[in-house]
């Protein structure tokens, strides 16, 4: 990683939660501010420098023809990929038309669905390009992602939660509402650090 490491953070499908968690965390960032040079950030600035970038942030999904061909050259233009956020992992809430029928939905919402130009499903990035690094949740933890930031600048992995939030309830004494009274739970398929 270069000096200061040159940073681009890009939008696809979402709904801006993630970079919004981002720009949250104004006083962490601080910190990591004078480290880094924020190139391309169009949700807090307007200066735009087209790169090469040492770190893309990516956030969002794979929806049209468009973002596919936009992510591809993001990743050509990037030496390290980092997605955040359900939508860019795992497709997000919007990856629920991937079990309809399409075309029936552009029928019923928009009055010329033939101007639109979508794919049939909405996707992760990872389907798209390589990544190398994946922040989950709906959305990201900051404390996290600043993290991610400051260990890219140290050159050192890393270090964010690989378990689920069961653990995290284990450890804090929670009573396991599952086990207790038999109320289902998604701690189990929840990995941790989502708040």
């Amino acid at each position: 990683m270069s000096a200061k490491p040159k940073v681009g953070v890009f939008k696809f499908a979402s709904c801006d939660g993630c970079q919004l968690s981002l720009l949250d965390a104004e006083d962490e960032l601080l910190a990591v501010a004078g480290k880094i040079d924020i190139a391309y950030f169009l949700e807090a600035t307007s200066h735009i420098d087209e790169g090469p970038y040492d770190v893309a942030i990516v956030e969002g999904s794979i929806t049209t023809p468009s973002d596919a061909a936009r992510i591809r050259d993001v990743r050509q233009r990037s030496k390290f990929l980092m997605t955040i956020g359900a939508c860019a992992t795992a497709g997000g809430i919007q990856a629920l038309r991937n079990w309809a029928d399409h075309d029936e939905f552009l029928r019923a919402v928009y009055a010329r669905p033939d101007y639109i130009d979508s794919l049939a499903t909405s996707t992760a990035i990872a389907d798209h390009v390589p990544v190398d690094f994946e922040l989950r949740g709906c959305p990201i933890n900051h404390h996290q992602l600043v993290e991610v930031l400051v260990s890219l600048v140290n050159g050192r992995k890393p270090k964010t939660p690989s378990h689920s939030v069961c653990l995290d309830c284990k450890r804090r004494g929670t009573v396991c509402i599952t086990v207790a009274q038999g109320v289902p739970c998604l701690g189990p398929v929840t990995q941790s650090g989502c708040g």
